[in-house]
């Protein structure tokens, strides 16, 4: 005799075993993964997993591979992901970056770093925030000079980067970055850039490496960065197909055909007739009877207009970057008042990359810093104190400002004069408020030296000023 299978419908109050449920996650997990490729579900690469890498928080590495291609892509096709890439490092670079320092002897490795021809970091800066935004992760390989501590800063690709190995017992430190050249059998294995933890090494408490690698848009435990257009590929993909399907059929309303109606002829009349017809030519003379009629056929395409469908598409990729539509040729549909408070947001993501970004920068100057102690050029007890200066990000409200700082300081004065607040609380509150406009007040504990403060373009200006002075005199 044949068992037959008795299916029981279980209902949420039945108890369901362990196994029923790993094979009902299971099968989640099976749609989810042919639902959204993108997170290494696709019918191939979604079977094979690395041998090396524990975190499952990645991209593979052939969808990490193709989202670079596809970026760089729509950043070189796409006039909308190209303009969201170059707002992001407008914003991020500003005006420039500069930079300070307490010790005069620091502030000249900083300057000799920052001005070397090959570093040449006023410029370079811009390509930096550019290529991180659209690749999300940006490695930068050095030299050291072991004789002064001179560092150079080269440039990996990241489509050339293999894997990224971090910290058995730190998933938020990188170790390794393996890269290999295009036409190259063999891989390459350097060390991320990261404090010397060895009690014994002479570099101890030192940033010592061969790359550094910054990445933006991950979690702490995925390895790799992802880029800003990762998520708004297809949409923008999906826009730009949508407007020329729009050209087109613009295209066709244009076109027309001459319907010519012959009365009373037979086919091979028809025929001889049109051999001898020719398109007239404006202004030119046409001359029939009452039996031929001519008359100009257009395309009828029953379709309505489209504008409100773009801008329905144009906004999904827009709300998913974080950018008011009025950033992108929509100033005529808002106004002034809201156009100021729908800017808000989009300026506290702004400032959040260009602090992610400072950071990066004084990363990388304590480790210039780091090498020239170890070379000698600098004494072990310096002062190594200093800033990295960034343009401020504000809302371009000027006389609406004004008049809050006004109403501000009167009401603060008043706190004062009552004996409500003392100087330094009084100090303290201005510095928070005016912080909030984009103007970065420096406290007690930072640099108080105005002499040391410098942008290098505009010390160069100074210094000659004060030698057309010395001429003069």
């Amino acid at each position: 005799m044949k068992k037959t299978k008795k299916v029981v419908e279980t209902k949420s109050t039945d108890i369901i075993s362990f196994s029923e449920r790993e094979k009902r996650s299971k099968e989640i997990q099976k749609r989810i993964a042919e639902s959204y490729p993108m997170v290494g579900g696709n019918s191939e690469d979604s079977l094979w997993t690395s041998l090396t890498t524990a975190s499952q928080r990645d991209l593979n590495t052939l969808t990490q591979k193709r989202m670079q291609d596809i970026a760089f892509y729509l950043y070189d096709s796409n006039p909308m992901a190209k303009r969201i890439i170059e707002i992001m490092t407008d914003f991020i670079v500003g005006d420039g970056f500069g930079y300070t320092a307490k010790d005069k002897t620091v502030l000249e490795v900083i300057k000799k770093f920052w001005e070397d021809p090959q570093n040449n970091l006023d410029v370079q800066i811009d390509d930096m925030a550019t290529e991180q935004c659209l690749f999300g992760e940006l490695a930068i390989p050095v030299w050291v000079n072991s004789a002064n501590g001179d560092v150079k800063l080269g440039y990996i690709d990241p489509a050339l980067i293999k894997k990224i190995t971090k910290d058995r017992n730190n998933p938020k430190i990188s170790k390794k970055l393996t890269w290999q050249k295009a036409n190259s059998q063999e891989a390459k294995v350097l060390d991320i850039i990261n404090i010397n933890k060895d009690i014994k090494s002479e570099t101890y408490g030192k940033l010592v490496g061969d790359t550094f690698f910054f990445t933006i848009n991950k979690v702490t435990s995925a390895t790799r960065g992802r880029s800003d257009l990762l998520s708004l590929a297809d949409w923008l993909d999906g826009h730009d197909q949508f407007l020329f399907a729009r050209l087109e059929r613009a295209f066709l309303l244009n076109n027309f055909i001459w319907d010519i109606e012959c009365e009373g002829m037979n086919e091979n009349e028809l025929i001889e007739f049109v051999k001898g017809i020719t398109i007239p030519k404006p202004g030119s003379i046409r001359a029939h009877n009452e039996k031929i009629k001519w008359k100009a056929e257009t395309p009828k395409l029953e379709a309505s207009d489209a504008s409100d469908e773009a801008r329905l598409f144009k906004n999904q990729i827009l709300g998913g970057a974080g950018f008011p539509e009025h950033w992108f040729a929509e100033g005529s549909t808002t106004t002034r008042a809201t156009a100021l408070e729908m800017g808000l947001p989009t300026l506290k993501k702004l400032k959040s990359r260009q602090r992610k970004f400072k950071n990066m920068l004084t990363y990388i100057i304590n480790f210039v810093i780091d090498q020239a102690i170890i070379a000698g050029t600098l004494n072990e007890n310096v002062d190594r104190t200093f800033k990295v200066l960034v343009s401020p990000i504000v809302s371009r409200d000027d006389k609406g400002v004004a008049g809050v700082i006004n109403g501000f300081v009167d009401g603060l004065s008043k706190a004062y004069d009552n004996g409500w607040i003392d100087d330094k609380k009084a100090k303290l509150i201005f510095n928070t408020f005016i912080s909030q406009v984009g103007v970065d007040m420096e406290t007690d504990n930072e640099i108080e030296n105005e002499e040391e403060v410098i942008k290098p373009k505009k010390k160069l200006v100074k210094k000659k000023k004060e030698e057309n002075q010395d001429e003069k005199a």
